[in-house]
């Protein structure tokens, strides 16, 4: 995702075990006027994604090294870990050239009959804890919005408790709804009138997205994920780089059901690059699987060095390791606060479908205006930002796919997601012709954008 700011030097800190230095990230001070013409919640929801700056990347831990150690010393004894990403080679039309880039699972334009893999993916609850809490919003000297009423307050977000002040007396545990979501489930699928079967969403979304790639047996691609879920990462936040966020505001005139926190994105970003990531290789995690670390009402955002100022960021985002540059991995929150976050599995099916068509994002297409459905429905003079690569998720954030009600008898929210015919050229060998899951893209993404 495209934003525009300016760069910020923090300080030196020390942080537990580690040390974080020299941090330049985007600022995106909030304006209220934002907030007063209709951009509520949005604006306070941040992104709903966005990739980590890895020229900032200095974190070297100073701790932990015996558990990191052995956890390497076991992996180097194993056989390499199998690739999960496959090339890809395209003429399209819009650049009017071969195209190329990686894919999670099998490569779709080969000729290879059930075309079908499965990767491992390991579920991984985050649990936060920060010892600042802020009890209101307000607005400085310059109409930017802050954070007031902040005390040393101890307080813990853990998506693998209940949480029936919003979700209710059953199926409240929001990292156990996580793994029940259609994302990790079998669903029955049924895409403008064509039966795509029983599996799952990003599943369903692949063979739809290639359903006629090849032009021979029709809907015959398969990506499956294999689930485990793992113990919880517990992350310590100290007092500066986490926050627990208003959960209600005289100034803002809200209420929400829960609590949500705001967390350093950098540092919790450095903290699962170099210490949680290489500890997981005792768990089998590896270059030859995916982890996901799912949180519960979190919002990655500008903390360090930028309170009271509140500076989202993203709910969620994928990348791949500054350790291991092979091993991707993703991010996402699963939100219930009604206010603050994003609904439920939405993030959630977000991040997974785009590691899957961009793992680690730099699939390169003719650039696209990222806001255009967006502003054609929401809101019409708002900018233009051209974007590069095949992100399936961010051209339509703000749509969604129908209602769809688990096994559980949860009713999940999941993203309407972009298909690979709309960044690299129609016509449309997408299930139905068309160019996206629920048919919002009609046509290609059209000429390159162009800001000039």
């Amino acid at each position: 995702m495209q934003t525009p700011g300016c760069t910020v030097l923090k300080s030196l800190i020390v942080v537990g075990a580690f040390a974080l230095a020299s941090l330049p990230v985007s600022a995106q001070r909030i304006s209220a006027d934002a907030i007063e013409n209709g951009h509520f919640p949005q604006a306070l929801r941040g992104h709903l994604d966005r990739s980590p700056e890895r020229s900032i990347h200095r974190l070297r831990s100073t701790g932990n090294q015996a558990g990191r150690s052995a956890g390497v010393t076991a992996a180097r004894h194993t056989a390499p870990p199998r690739p999960i990403v496959s090339p890809f080679f395209f003429p399209g039309s819009r650049s009017g050239s071969v195209n190329y880039g990686f894919i999670v699972g099998p490569d779709p334009f080969s000729d290879r009959e059930g075309a079908s893999t499965s990767v491992k993916t390991f579920l991984v609850p985050v649990v936060i804890k920060v010892h600042q809490v802020a009890t209101d919003f307000s607005v400085d000297a310059n109409n930017n919005l802050i954070l007031t009423g902040i005390k040393n307050q101890d307080a813990t977000y853990d998506p693998t408790q209940a949480a029936p002040a919003c979700l209710g007396k059953t199926n409240n545990v929001p990292f156990t709804l996580a793994v029940q979501s259609p994302v990790f489930q079998n669903h029955h699928w049924v895409f403008g009138g064509t039966d795509l079967g029983d599996t799952q969403y990003p599943d369903a979304i692949q063979r739809a997205n290639f359903w006629d790639a090849t032009d021979r047996d029709p809907g015959n691609y398969h990506l499956h994920l294999d689930t485990q879920a793992l113990p919880p990462v517990v992350i310590d936040f100290p007092i500066g780089s986490g926050i627990g966020l208003p959960q209600s505001s005289a100034f803002l005139n809200y209420s929400a059901c829960a609590p949500s926190v705001s967390v350093d994105f950098n540092l919790f970003d450095e903290y699962l690059n170099y210490i949680a990531i290489p500890q997981m290789a005792s768990e089998g995690v590896n270059s030859g699987n995916f982890p996901l670390f799912i949180a519960g009402n979190v919002i990655w955002s500008d903390v360090i060095g930028e309170l009271p100022y509140y500076e989202p960021e993203a709910a969620g985002y994928h990348d791949f390791s500054l350790v291991d540059p092979a091993q991707t991995y993703g991010v996402a929150e699963f939100g219930d606060d009604h206010v603050l976050t994003f609904p439920d599995a939405e993030v959630i099916s977000h991040e997974v479908n785009e590691w899957i068509n961009d793992p680690i994002g730099v699939n390169v297409v003719q650039a696209y205006n990222v806001n255009a459905e967006y502003n054609a429905v929401y809101d019409p003079t708002g900018p233009v930002y051209c974007q590069v690569n095949y992100e399936v998720g961010d051209i339509l954030d703000g749509f969604d796919m129908p209602p769809v009600k688990g096994e559980n008898g949860y009713t999940y929210t999941l993203q309407e997601m972009a298909f690979f015919s709309y960044f690299y050229g129609g016509p449309s060998f997408g299930v139905n012709g068309w160019y996206s899951s629920n048919n919002t893209l009609t046509s290609d993404a059209g000429p390159v954008c162009n800001l000039m």
